[in-house]
């Protein structure tokens, strides 16, 4: 068994243990989600990756070797320091502008993406998760200075 199966069995465990967890909390309904409903469906999502990751591994019949590198501390303490201003900014300029701000920042500077593209991934990530949360799911997110 390569590192990789084993890891992607670990994942696999604790997926299973959380959708455990979440069905001792209750599911619920879409329309009415119990304490357990997101844990539930985040647990099943981790399997569901990790089973992916576990046939890739097994397919693949050599021993994949990843080469750490040397690590970029200027980039670690860079997404620390973003994310930290993030969370200090949060209910100051709302959840949407934090968000793109953030994530433009992560795809454009760490990652290294073009401008255009971490502009269109991070708007369309902000728009998103503002419409799955505010508008469908109902949950309060920080308005800030625009309203939204």
């Amino acid at each position: 068994m390569t590192t990789v199966s084993a890891i992607a069995l670990f994942w696999v465990a604790l997926g299973i243990l959380v959708c455990y967890g979440a069905t001792q909390l209750g599911l619920g309904s879409v329309t009415e989600p119990g304490s357990g409903f997101i844990f539930f469906w985040s647990g099943l999502i981790l399997v569901i990756l990790s089973l992916m990751a576990l046939a890739e591994s097994l397919r693949s019949s050599e021993e994949i070797a990843q080469e750490t590198g040397e690590m970029n501390w200027v980039k670690i303490g860079l997404v620390l320091l973003s994310l930290v201003l993030y969370a200090f900014f949060l209910e100051r300029l709302g959840f949407v502008v934090t968000t793109f701000v953030l994530l433009t920042f992560l795809l454009s500077w760490i990652e290294g993406t073009s401008w255009a593209r971490s502009l269109g991934v991070a708007s369309g990530a902000a728009l998103g998760s503002f419409a799955i949360f505010e508008l469908w799911l109902k949950i309060r997110l920080p308005k800030g200075i625009l309203g939204f």
